[in-house]
């Protein structure tokens, strides 16, 4: 149970509306002075992330991954939908306009720069994972930022492509505008590397040196950085092994307890059979999961994979615990994609058995030549890199939307590889998910408020907050 620190000196503006996530040096307010008042900056945020509250978009929580996955994705079949789920938004259209992810990582920055720019202590054990953790909030939410609110990095490119308004100091009056992608890219990384070289270990503040590493080995992944993914992936996987079959279900059920193969996770201290909790669990009950996500299951594999009767009941109903973080089995996803894209090509077939065989039993490893043919129900067509799939890497994506399903994976997968077009029906109409939609429009109050702030391509009309 995460420690709680209550303090009365608490920067006022903490408290203020989305809009005024910049005024971060209130006039005539009292800013903390010891660490361990600041520290109530750092908690604060990290108590949200643990009951996941809609408050914290550091890690998601039920809701919004309901958002991105049930409907955003093609892993539920909304045109199934029934009267009791019609609340349900109907596809990725509808839900770009949210841009509440936009204020709730700048404040979660602002606090990260008060502790970095305003907490004089220094050399304590505190102050250090104080700023340890500061600077690791302030990466993961510039990457969150990133992957929403950025078109896909391009090799060669990110100089020339749009990033996000880097702020990385106190000062109320200051608007920036967008930087270029390689400029935020670089800033990821250099908080992420500032965070791993204080070594901090204390779970208590979630952002721990591995957990930095998991962050910056998605960050390379992201950008098409293979070679630099595969170190990181290595030493994660020694540290945090992928779970054999035998404790594969029982560690999952867990949903409040970090398992072995975990290394972050949200709800960590709340109570998931609460109200909201449970109203965001069972509205998903009437919106089914899709045949096409189900075909990805081989036929021959259907009786023996823990996940095909652990994750979608008989009547295609999601029953899989809730998991929001990261855990191994997507570091040797990772491992497996970034030694195709280098070119080796067994290594990258291995990767995928080790994976395989720690869902399957009685598994037989795959080779290159039975391989399965390349899905036809796949909507996506072409991998990272804009090449037609194979059926090595069609077997690899295929592995990482069931291994992933319901982990607010599979919209940035659709977006990563390919940002494939499609339509849904629902109700007599037909919803059609355009390339622009993934990726999110910057609110239209910053677009109005600062001035040569560009907003991303496709949203030409008034965008709401």
């Amino acid at each position: 149970m995460m420690k709680k620190i209550l303090i009365t000196v608490i920067v006022a503006s903490l408290f203020t509306s989305c809009e005024k996530y910049l005024d971060v040096k209130p006039y005539g307010r009292t800013v903390p002075k010891t660490a361990e008042e600041f520290s109530a900056l750092i908690h604060a945020q990290l108590y949200n992330m643990d009951e996941g509250n809609f408050s914290s978009a550091l890690l998601g929580n039920l809701s919004e991954f309901t958002s991105l996955d049930a409907v955003s994705g093609d892993d539920f079949e909304t045109c199934l939908t029934k009267n009791s789920g019609r609340s349900l938004r109907i596809y990725a259209g509808e839900i770009v306009t949210n841009s509440g992810n936009y204020s709730q990582l700048y404040q979660t920055i602002r606090d990260c720069n008060i502790v970095l720019d305003e907490m004089k202590e220094q050399g304590t054990e505190l102050s250090e994972k104080l700023r340890a953790t500061a600077y690791a909030m302030r990466a993961v939410c510039y990457y969150q930022l990133l992957k929403y609110y950025c078109e896909v990095p391009e090799v060669g490119r990110m100089s020339a492509q749009l990033g996000v308004p880097l702020v990385t100091h106190f000062n109320m009056e200051y608007r920036p505008i967008r930087s270029s992608m390689q400029a935020t890219v670089d800033l990821i990384e250099s908080d992420l590397n500032k965070s791993i070289a204080y070594h901090n270990t204390d779970d208590l503040y979630r952002f721990t040196e591995y957990v930095c590493k998991g962050y910056l080995a998605r960050l390379y992944f992201w950008t098409k950085q293979w070679d630099k993914v595969l170190p990181l992936t290595k030493e994660l996987l020694v540290k945090y092994p992928i779970l054999p079959i035998s404790e594969f279900q029982t560690v999952m059920k867990k949903v409040n307890e970090l398992g072995k193969n975990q290394l972050i996770k949200a709800y960590r201290t709340s109570n998931t059979t609460g109200q909201q909790f449970n109203l965001d669990t069972d509205i998903l009950k009437y919106r089914p999961v899709s045949l096409r996500y189900l075909t990805h299951f081989l036929p021959a594999d259907t009786a023996n994979d823990v996940r095909y009767k652990f994750f979608v009941s008989r009547s295609r109903v999601l029953i899989k615990p809730f998991f929001s973080g990261m855990r191994s089995e997507e570091f040797k996803l990772m491992e497996a994609e970034c030694y195709y894209h280098l070119g080796r090509k067994s290594e990258a077939l291995a990767s995928l058995n080790d994976l395989r065989s720690a869902r399957i039993a009685h598994y037989t490893p795959m080779t290159e030549a039975d391989l399965p043919d390349i899905n036809s129900k796949e909507i996506i067509k072409v991998d990272a890199t804009g090449a037609s799939l194979t059926p090595l890497i069609a077997a690899i994506l295929s592995e990482r939307r069931k291994e992933l399903f319901f982990e607010g994976d599979r919209f940035f997968e659709q977006k990563r590889n390919g940002a494939p077009e499609y339509w849904t029906a629902y109700n007599g109409s037909k919803y059609t998910t355009r390339k622009f939609m993934y990726t999110y429009p910057i609110p239209s109050l910053e677009i109005e408020i600062t001035s040569g702030l560009v907003q991303n391509p496709g949203y030409t009309e008034f965008v709401s907050n």
